[in-house]
């Protein structure tokens, strides 16, 4: 993982690459990908096993090795990921004209995973609004934190997020937006 821009108010930019989670998770993968091809491991468990954990290990692969920015605050704004197989559909790019926030959470649903997301200006709603679905969806997921800005984040996930650093960024890009840590 690289981090750009080493002094304090620089442009904070990091790209995808090896953390001990991904790291962990896909030596786990290519383990249980190995131990499906045993010769005792019954057929109808060695093809979903192998498919399973093998996708696995490729996503992870992929994720450590695309070398692609993850989350970079700059004079222009804020632009987050999503990840390396759907980068370009997953990206989010908002400037600071339209950002009140930036928003610190974890998905309770499962594993307690991070995320940054953006709220929004009132006047500068996102391109789609959250619909009735979306909002159970995004609720279910993000517990209390607001549809809008659960759909205006991304997963922490094949990069670290180092808070001073992004708190001098913001500070300097963008003194009045606030940094909201919900946990």
């Amino acid at each position: 993982m690289e981090v750009i821009g080493m002094e304090p108010g620089e442009v904070y930019e990091v790209r995808y690459g090896p953390t001990l989670k991904n790291t962990v998770l896909m030596i786990g993968s290519a383990v249980l990908a190995l131990g499906c091809l045993l010769p005792e491991v019954p057929l109808h468990i060695r093809v979903p096993g192998v498919l399973l954990f093998g996708t696995g290990v490729v996503i992870f692969l992929a994720m450590t090795f695309s070398r692609q920015v993850a989350f970079r605050v700059d004079a222009e704004g804020i632009t987050v990921a999503g990840g390396p197989f759907r980068y370009r559909a997953s990206l989010l790019s908002v400037p600071w004209t339209d950002v009140k926030a930036v928003v610190l959470w974890r998905q309770q649903a499962a594993q307690n995973i991070p995320y940054v997301g953006v709220l929004r200006h009132e006047d500068r709603p996102a391109d789609k609004p959250v619909g009735k679905a979306g909002r159970l969806l995004y609720g279910a997921v993000a517990g209390d934190v607001p549809a809008e800005v659960a759909k205006a984040s991304r997963q922490v996930n094949g990069w670290r997020l180092d808070r001073d650093r992004l708190a001098a960024a913001v500070s300097r890009f963008a003194p009045d937006v606030e940094i909201i840590d919900l946990g």
